[in-house]
């Protein structure tokens, strides 16, 4: 493959079909080093045209300027941070509801025999004994390479080094706490389930999802464009809020896992303050309802069905947010 200079992907972009401003090519270059090619380029496939791409020469993205992408990276941008910062909020809760329940229910060393609180209907009794060897050994490492000072405790330890079940937690990724939850036993994820008003099978598909949108959100993808191949479970609540395909089937994208959010929320923080996330997607959509389309909800307004705090609201009210006015 031959390297290409900064110029060179500048020009490769606009045989793309990128249009870009004569005026302004050294901005543009400028950008392209900032923002990276395969990162703009991420950010213009929706508006490829051709359906024949082979390796990938013959994309065609009509005429998107340069300057709709920079706008369309910086607006994911936002996203991304907003929404990265709800799910950390639930993250909280989901752990400390899980250390508690097996806390309480098998004490501090308990959860360490997998056997007490898996579930083994489901799970055959190897298959819960090499989790539990895995768990342990990833386990170990990350006490090992801990800062927290309650970890260098004896007393907070086992005699094979393990911490405490409230310890233990806080070395979990959000992705190793749903795991948790998958072995638990019905009993166990009942309980669960019920702390964030949800059935089990809810609350695995919901997580499930927002698992995968943590992920997009940390490691700086396009979270705007998200395709689910496995699509979580609708909340009837805000069915009518999702762009439905046909009958009983809805969106695959972005929306449906902005609206999981607010549903769990609910259960965490009810006046939790949507309104950057609201703002940041009012910036992408407007009033717009194919944009809307595009990104999973019924019609531009269903975004302002996320709730804001009655503060943010009254603010808004007195300020008379430009948004808010078009919105109208």
């Amino acid at each position: 493959m031959q390297l290409l200079t900064t110029h060179q992907q500048l020009q490769r972009l606009v045989q793309l079909g990128i249009t870009t401003d004569s005026t302004n090519v050294q901005r543009d270059e400028e950008t392209i080093e900032t923002i990276g090619y395969y990162k703009l380029k991420e950010f213009a496939m929706p508006f490829n045209i051709n359906s024949d791409t082979q390796d990938g020469n013959n994309l065609n993205f009509d005429g998107v300027s340069m300057k709709q992408l920079v706008s369309r990276y910086f607006q994911d941008k936002n996203l991304r941070v907003n929404v990265l910062h709800a799910i950390e909020s639930i993250e909280v809760k989901l752990q400390n509801q899980v250390a508690s329940l097996l806390g309480e229910r098998y004490e501090a060393f308990g959860y360490l025999n997998f056997a007490n609180w898996c579930n083994r209907d489901k799970f055959k009794r190897f298959e819960i004994e090499k989790f539990q060897v895995s768990f342990k050994q990833r386990l170990l490492k990350k006490v090992k390479k801990s800062q927290l000072p309650d970890m260098q405790y004896d007393h907070n330890l086992s005699e094979d080094g393990f911490p405490t079940v409230w310890l233990m937690i806080d070395t979990l990724t959000f992705g190793e706490t749903v795991k948790l939850l998958e072995h638990m036993s019905k009993n166990n994820l009942r309980h669960i389930a019920a702390s964030f008003n949800c059935t089990p099978s809810q609350l695995l598909s919901w997580l499930a999802c927002l698992n995968l949108v943590r992920n997009v959100c940390c490691h700086n993808s396009d979270l705007l464009d998200i395709k689910f191949k496995t699509k979580p479970m609708v909340p009837t609540n805000y069915a009518e809020k999702l762009y439905c395909i046909s009958h009983g089937r809805y969106t695959d994208k972005i929306a449906i896992a902005i609206f999981l959010i607010q549903q769990l929320m609910l259960s965490v923080n009810p006046n939790y303050d949507f309104g950057a996330i609201e703002q940041a997607l009012y910036n992408i959509i407007g009033q717009d309802d194919k944009l809307a389309h595009s990104l999973g909800f019924s019609d531009y307004k269903s975004i302002l069905t996320l709730h804001v705090s009655s503060n943010r609201r009254k603010h808004q009210r007195s300020s008379g947010h430009k948004h808010r006015k078009k919105l109208k």
